[in-house]
């Protein structure tokens, strides 16, 4: 569903070295570690989970350091992507951002919660599908669906309430999805125990700073 926001209203990124450049998902500073593989960016996670049935091409993903590089070479595998890519891509995409959230348990916790209540919008010059683009005319008025926004902001509702947030303390793929990488389905992923006392204590003192009214905080979810 195509939607508008006025930038002034939102939280906006699109390069990785911005304020809040870390939700880009080709920013270095968020790398994801699954058993002993660990992957640049969460896009090397998100763009290896198409080719989960090609594992040579999982592995030059993988190699490749550069996100933007590494995005660009695996193009010409397109024929090669699964063929459930179109149906699954959400929900992976959903889980990339958890797992991203658990291998970086403070740093991307406190990232999320820094943005208060407030729209999360990746500023694209052409795909309004997973952020939004400038309306024609206007340097003002963003629209687009906002798919990876709506994710990030989901996810951070989830941890302004306890319950929820020590539900997204571990990841657990989904079997249904197929996560894999070099052949081996990919295995459970938990905050480390030293983090939690230490994230808790951040996380609270966020909350209280950026504390939304309380009729918002489902707004994301």
């Amino acid at each position: 569903m195509i939607k508008t926001n006025k930038i002034s209203d939102c939280v906006v990124f699109s390069k990785t070295k911005e304020s809040f450049g870390g939700f880009s998902n080709m920013s270095p500073e968020f790398p994801i570690t699954v058993g002993s593989l660990e992957f640049p960016t969460s896009e090397h996670f998100y763009q290896s989970m198409k080719y989960v049935d090609h594992p040579t091409v999982q592995r030059e993903i993988f190699g490749e350091k550069n996100p933007m590089l590494m995005k660009n070479k695996q193009k010409k595998y397109k024929s090669l992507i699964r063929s459930d890519w179109d149906e699954v891509k959400g929900i992976i995409m959903e889980s990339t951002i958890h797992l991203k959230l658990v291998c970086n348990w403070i740093k991307f916790g406190n990232l999320l919660l820094e943005t208060g209540n407030k729209t999360i919008v990746e500023l694209s010059k052409r795909d309004p599908y997973w952020g939004m683009i400038l309306v024609k005319g206007s340097d003002t008025t963003l629209e687009g669906e906002n798919q990876l926004g709506e994710i990030l902001m989901n996810l951070r509702s989830k941890l302004w309430i306890n319950e929820t947030r020590s539900e997204f303390r571990s990841w657990n793929p989904e079997p249904n999805l197929r996560l894999s990488f070099g052949g081996w389905d990919l295995s459970t992923v938990k905050v480390d125990q030293k983090f939690l006392e230490v994230g808790e204590r951040s996380f609270r003192y966020l909350m209280d700073k950026h504390l939304p009214p309380s009729s918002t905080l489902g707004l994301a979810a």
